[in-house]
């Protein structure tokens, strides 16, 4: 629908404009170099075979779940340099039609050649071109940097007016940056802006830091049935962890409000074996609801199932507020896994859940 398209639109270019706010705003201890490199695509949209014959849909999901023409857009809005296989490689590829674009036999620009797999990954040859696209580019800069005029020959360098429409203001002190496209002020302030290296507003709890122990210790005033430890193979990925198909394992933590009065949780979500908790603010820290069966009001369900084949983290606004001054222990405690109606959809016969990090805003 063209709800779900303009919701998708916004939440893939908010997140993207954080992200590069964010590194233009970086210090170490110089500004960071930054390029927006898109290699790959979602190419099963213009597919004409089976399983992904479907124009109808294709022609609905080319930004849906191809978000690269948008974070191209909010990349060019930035002024920032764009490495793109998909700019030249698709209209090249589909000259002659949609049937041709997939002929690998006989166009030598079918995107059929550039695959590795069935959606879009380029081969070790597309990764080899494109290293060297990156490589002839930071040397043109490099040599506009150095003022030569960018030819290698001790030219006459750029002019003050070239300079002036060319100039990157966010790399001044302090720096100076355009207007948000998609993010509120308040959002800029809360997930942007940083003073000394540091987010200025705000308070971390951060469950993935190896170190981070003795940073938070104390901030946990309750646990039953969670474990914080590293549940990778290299032993390097922490967080607060609970697994049990009954649920019930609680964890409490302690809170003061920060000035927008918003706190933030992440956790990871992932394919198979994992599950939900349910998350809550009040005044105690005991676990008030036992096994935190079903939906209870005012308590938010952090849910850490989804479809992809890959765990990655995830952060959640809680709809609950916590003011500025006002003191309150965060609860998150696991659901049990058959306690809902998507449990038979589950993959895996356990029920995960593993806390990264808390933080007050």
């Amino acid at each position: 629908s063209l709800g779900s398209l303009r919701r998708a639109e916004y939440q893939g270019c908010w997140y993207f404009e954080v992200l590069l706010r964010r590194l233009l705003l970086l210090r170490k201890p110089d500004p960071v170099a930054i390029v927006t490199f898109n290699a790959d695509y979602v190419g099963r949209s213009w597919a004409t075979f089976p399983p992904w014959q479907d124009p109808v849909s294709a022609r609905r999901m080319l930004f849906r779940r191809n978000q690269e023409p948008l974070k191209i857009w909010v990349s060019s809005m930035y002024e920032i340099p764009v490495f793109s296989a998909v700019l030249w490689m698709l209209p090249l590829s589909g000259k002659r039609g949609t049937a041709w674009q997939f002929n690998g036999t006989h166009n030598p620009h079918s995107t059929s050649r550039w695959h590795a797999d069935a959606c879009c990954h380029p081969k070790a040859g597309g990764h080899l071109i494109l290293s060297l696209v990156i490589a002839y580019c930071i040397v043109e800069e490099e040599k506009i940097y150095n003022n030569d005029g960018g030819d290698g020959g001790g030219g006459q360098g750029i002019s003050e007016e070239e300079d002036a429409a060319t100039a990157d203001f966010t790399m001044d002190e302090p720096p100076t940056m355009r207007d948000p496209l998609y993010l509120s002020p308040e959002e800029d302030d809360m997930y942007v802006n940083i003073e000394n290296g540091k987010q200025r507003s705000g308070f971390a709890v951060d469950f993935s830091d190896p170190d981070g122990w003795e940073s938070w210790k104390n901030a946990v005033v309750a646990k039953e049935g969670w474990t914080w430890y590293a549940d990778n193979k290299d032993g390097d990925k922490f967080g607060f962890i609970a697994d049990g198909i009954d649920g019930g394992q609680h964890i409490a933590v302690s809170l003061s409000g920060g000035e927008h009065g918003r706190v933030e949780v992440s956790y990871v979500v992932s394919y198979e074996n994992f599950g939900m908790a349910l998350a809550w603010l009040d005044g105690s820290i005991g676990n008030v609801h036992g096994l935190c069966e079903g939906k209870i009001p005012k308590h938010q369900t952090l849910n850490a199932i989804w479809d992809h084949r890959a765990s990655v983290p995830k952060v959640e606004l809680l709809d609950q507020r916590l003011e500025a001054g006002v003191n309150k222990t965060l609860h998150v405690c696991l659901t049990p896994r058959d306690g809902d109606d998507d449990a038979k959809k589950r993959k895996g016969t356990k029920n995960k859940f593993k806390l990264l990090g808390v933080r007050v805003f």
